[in-house]
């Protein structure tokens, strides 16, 4: 495998880490506000990502075949994340606030009901679309080749799609969270929810956007990934694995370490691939996921508050 082959493999792993680092943010934005694990994540970026291509396909694409691609993607992309957005609000607002006596281990099991609901809901509600259901818009299937002395290299658009976008979103919520009104009583929470409210800190509407922003960001990060795939309900499972891992390796007490775990784990899949397939020619390229899972778990028994956490000091 030639350095060239190298660059074709790596330039999906930084797309895919972008996606995973949409999932991961928002998955730790829930953790640090409502203090538990969202199970749902996956599901609901998977239901922004059913909204989006049967907009897309089904109703604009067909009632105006000749009309602006671009214009249509954006209206269909605003639609997809508007629903997980509004999805992310009903189930913090509606279910998990109205439960009686909620603790975090019933906020996990509401977020494990909402996965079954979910699960059986998308296939229900979309059956016909479903059978012919094609990936995210056409628009970012560009494809540019590059020639590299006598090889070329394959720079797929979506993938360029993908990492400048999530940069820019990922950006823009560290901005938020560092200098807005919202981005303090996030912090606040985080830190402690009684102390914050005490102090005038909103703590339910600081917990309902938590839920709102972190569900579009991971319907986004759907977006992105379902431009490689085909949609359906379970195009986000692994993704969500990942998005865990991912918090756990760069430590969910900090925002900014899951965000390098999620970029670390598409590199080391790649990178283990590549040696991986080295090895007794290729013959143990099938197994190069487990080599990166247990790197991660030999990080994680070394340093179990990940790499960039922070031990929380009480006072007695």
């Amino acid at each position: 495998m030639g350095f060239i082959d190298i660059l074709n493999r790596l330039i999906p792993a930084f797309a895919d880490a972008a996606s995973l680092a949409l999932v991961t943010l928002g998955i730790v934005l829930i953790f640090r506000t409502s203090f538990t694990t969202n199970f749902a994540q996956g599901m609901i970026s998977s239901s922004a990502a059913y909204v989006t291509t049967i907009l897309y396909n089904n109703y604009l694409l067909r009632n105006n075949p000749e009309g602006n691609v671009f214009i249509m993607t954006l209206i269909s992309f605003i639609a997809g994340i508007s629903v997980g957005f509004l999805l992310g609000i009903f189930i913090d607002t509606m279910i998990i606030r109205k439960s009686k006596f909620t603790t975090i281990l019933t906020k996990q099991m509401i977020t494990m009901g909402v996965v079954l609901f979910l699960m059986g809901l998308l296939p229900t509600l979309f059956f016909n679309a479903e059978l012919n259901m094609p990936s995210i818009p056409y628009f970012f299937k560009g494809v540019s080749i590059v020639a590299v002395g006598d090889r070329n290299m394959i720079i797929q658009h979506n993938h360029i799609y993908s990492i400048v976008v999530s940069t820019i979103v990922i950006s823009i919520i560290f901005i938020a969270l560092k200098y807005t009104k919202w981005g303090l009583g996030v912090r606040s929470t985080a830190a402690n929810e009684k102390v914050a409210g005490m102090m005038g800190v909103n703590t339910k509407f600081i917990t309902a956007m938590s839920w709102g922003i972190a569900s579009a960001l991971g319907s986004l990060g759907a977006l992105m990934y379902a431009t490689n795939q085909t949609v359906s309900s379970y195009m986000m499972t692994e993704m969500q694995v990942n998005g865990f891992l991912a918090a756990i390796l760069g430590g969910f007490s900090t925002f900014f370490g899951p965000i390098v775990g999620a970029i670390l784990i598409p590199l080391m899949n790649t990178i283990s691939f590549i040696i991986t397939y080295q090895i007794g020619d290729g013959s143990l390229g099938v197994y190069y996921k487990i080599f990166v899972y247990i790197i991660i778990l030999i990080v994680i028994l070394i340093k179990p508050i990940g790499l960039f956490g922070k031990k929380i000091a009480k006072k007695v």
